[in-house]
């Protein structure tokens, strides 16, 4: 037994299928989400949200393929990352 209270408050219950309306509001959700994103990632890239459709278009890229496409500044793993920051903030390398 499943005890709950509110409109869509088993939404997410792993036991049973979405109804037709709780399905409309998880894909309206998940689009918001996307829009969202692609919005922020398209102005902290300096792209147009156009471009950034036209480029990411929600698909999942490997690191040379989004840096061929202006999706990333730089290819490595967390040390480079930090290592990037630390310059930008004129940190010293040894700090």
């Amino acid at each position: 037994t499943l005890i709950s209270r509110g409109k869509f408050a088993q939404l997410l219950a792993d036991n049973r299928s979405f109804t037709p309306e709780e399905q409309a509001l998880f894909d309206a959700s998940a689009e918001n989400a996307y829009e969202s994103f692609r919005n922020k990632a398209a102005e902290s890239r300096g792209m147009s949200v156009e471009t950034m459709q036209e480029v990411a278009q929600g698909r999942v890229w490997t690191g040379k393929a989004a840096l061929e496409r202006g999706l990333v500044d730089a290819l490595g793993g967390v040390n480079r990352a930090i290592a990037i920051v630390k310059q930008m903030a004129e940190i010293p390398d040894d700090e």
